[in-house]
């Protein structure tokens, strides 16, 4: 098919032999013995050049469409072993996904456009399921949240320190002194939900103080926390630099509270090979927390 290509192309013996690596004499019983094969004669000749037949244009047009198919089939095997093409599923806790999400699919779709991804986001519990049962690749989640499972391994991607946060001209605000835990009483105490494991292992959210209300929509608590006076407990990187100190403001109440670090781990099945692919975004997500955390 190369050989009947290259003198379609060149309409000539010897610069199409030149072409492909071939003598013209190689050339010329070549496509003889195909024009015998085939009982047809796809090319005139003439002293200066030759000319594709009707039935050889039909046949160049086939061998054009076929050599096209195996080339993209070689491309294609080539993407999958670099792992720039395949399918990949993983899963996000709430927390993660809220702030990394469209970091990591925006990384990954640079670098990587023909990836067919799936990426869900889920309670931790549902998602370290959905990893043991092979559902998910592999998923990313707060290890605040994550209950001791066996056949996982954890792997540690970044940690986030928490805040405490209300919308500017909250009346903590205005207080001539330090904030203290009993000034929290009276205002909304908001954050993302904590399994009932880690409240009894490492105390309440709110130090002293019970939550009002659990949400794992950050987005809601955001607008809830600027739009009342609610305190949000968040990690810090959820806020960007602007709303930082201007549409929301940190406090710490005294006695000072050692708030908690959110630490974001990638949780995978253990002993479970994973596709080029699905190795290729972990490898890209490691990248893009270590950013995140600089």
């Amino acid at each position: 098919m190369q050989q009947l290509l290259a003198l379609a192309e060149e309409r000539n013996f010897t610069r199409a032999a030149n072409t492909i690596g071939m003598t013209q004499p190689a050339l010329s019983r070549a496509i003889a013995s195909l024009e015998a094969e085939a009982g047809l004669i796809l090319f005139e000749r003439f002293p200066t050049g030759v000319s594709p037949t009707a039935a050889g244009e039909e046949l160049i047009h086939e061998a054009r469409r076929i050599l096209g198919s195996v080339t993209l089939v070689e491309h294609n095997v080539r993407q999958r072993g670099r792992g720039d093409l395949g399918n990949v599923n993983f899963a996000l806790g709430p927390l993660a996904a809220s702030f990394m999400l469209k970091r990591i699919l925006t990384d990954t779709l640079k670098v990587a456009p023909r990836l067919a991804i799936s990426a869900v986001v889920r309670e931790t519990s549902a998602i370290v399921e959905g990893v043991l049962q092979g559902i998910f690749d592999f998923a990313i989640c707060s290890a605040n949240t994550l209950k001791s499972e066996g056949g996982i391994d954890v792997i540690s991607l970044a940690s986030f320190p928490m805040g405490m946060f209300v919308r500017s001209g909250h009346p903590l605000l205005s207080l001539n002194r330090d904030v203290e835990w009993n000034d929290l009483i009276p205002y909304p105490r908001i954050t993302g939900r904590y399994p009932q494991h880690r409240r009894l292992d490492a105390g309440l959210p709110f130090g002293p103080l019970d939550t009002t209300v659990e949400c794992n929509d950050f987005e809601v608590l955001r607008a809830i926390t600027l739009e009342t006076d609610a305190i949000w407990l968040t990690a810090m990187a959820m806020l960007d630099g602007d709303e930082r100190g201007g549409s929301l403001v940190s406090i710490n109440p005294r006695p000072f509270h050692d708030l908690a670090i959110a630490e974001i781990v990638l949780v995978r099945q253990s002993e479970r090979l994973l596709s080029p692919a699905a190795e290729r975004v972990i490898q890209l997500i490691m990248t893009t927390t270590a950013n995140f955390a600089k």
